[in-house]
């Protein structure tokens, strides 16, 4: 089974106040290499970096006790020559389909309970991506993560 993988990291920042001012972003780290096998592209001008080999979320623009969700933000284009499975992981826990969790994905044609998309060759998924800030506490950790993974697989015959 071939796998590709790309990791990305997260910087927040929180504290006890009145007033706030904070910047916080997730970033995805990716090769600037445009005959990669697996393409990541941000598409909500509210999310995007400016770097072009990273891709950033904006969290500024984040509800506080809310859940914030950007439709059609991110897109997965599979570049290779074979039908891939894509999924997103935070560690061990996946990050496609998981309500309530801090920081997850979703695609439209994802069935409950999936965890994997299915890409065919030059096929498309746009991502919505959302960010449960639910928490009252100023002092508890949020939980988006600080490394996200996503891995296209195939089946080897």
């Amino acid at each position: 089974m071939g796998t590709v993988a790309i990791g990305g990291g997260t910087v927040l920042a929180t504290g006890a106040f009145d007033t706030v001012e904070a910047d916080r972003s997730v970033d995805i780290e990716t090769a600037s290499d445009d005959t990669a096998l697996l393409g990541l592209e941000i598409l909500s001008e509210t999310l995007s970096g400016a770097d072009e080999a990273v891709i950033e979320f904006d969290l500024d623009t984040l509800n506080v006790s809310a859940t914030t969700e950007f439709e059609d933000a991110l897109a997965i284009t599979n570049n290779g020559e074979r039908e891939v499975t894509v999924s997103i992981r935070d560690g061990s826990d996946e990050l496609l389909d998981a309500d309530g969790a801090p920081m997850a994905f979703d695609h439209d044609d994802l069935a409950s309970g999936e965890t994997s998309i299915e890409l065919g060759i030059e096929q498309t998924a746009k991502l919505d991506v959302s960010f449960d800030v639910t928490t009252s506490d100023p002092d508890e950790d949020i939980g988006i993560p600080e490394t996200i993974t996503i891995v296209a697989e195939t089946d080897e015959e």
